[in-house]
């Protein structure tokens, strides 16, 4: 009886073993996000960039870069457009804020049910009002796990 027991308790263990790996591989660390591109010169001013959502207080993405070619910013999950505030801030002080409109459909993206929900996006436009940004554009449209691509390609101005 004892030996059943054994062999009862060894099996279930091993089921158990076989139950708690699996082969899905949900990206924890990977977030969807869209990468821009400095082009021209890098960015010389301090730069911080703010989601503005309404009815809700405005979430800083992006706080105080400075000396790069290149950032990455996440999107929404709802909404046919994210809104973005761009403030530069001068070594002087002098502080000039940007809003940068990014129109996209949202995507969703099934892994597997341990895994979070994720959406994926297809940039369909993006503009940009203000002074410092003088170029802004759509280099590859689809954002998704993939951080090499480069989504949106961006131009500031000297000041």
């Amino acid at each position: 009886m004892t030996k059943q027991i054994g062999l009862f308790l060894l099996f279930l263990g091993g089921l158990g073993g076989l139950n708690s790996c699996t082969e899905i591989d949900c990206p924890v660390t990977n977030g969807v996000l869209a990468n821009y591109v400095v082009q021209g010169d890098t960015l010389r001013d301090t730069l911080t960039v703010s989601a503005i959502r309404e009815n809700k207080t405005d979430t800083v993405l992006l706080n105080r870069l400075v000396k790069t070619t290149k950032f990455s910013l996440p999107m929404s999950y709802s909404g046919d457009s994210d809104r973005l505030r761009f403030v530069f801030t001068s070594k002087d002080g002098l502080t000039t804020v940007d809003t940068v409109t990014v129109g996209k459909t949202n995507v969703s993206h099934f892994e597997s049910v341990d895994c979070s929900p994720v959406f994926f996006h297809t940039l369909t436009s993006v503009a940009a009002t203000g002074t410092r940004i003088s170029r802004i554009e759509i280099n590859n449209p689809n954002v998704d796990y993939d951080g090499t691509k480069e989504n949106i390609l961006i131009r500031f101005t000297a000041h």
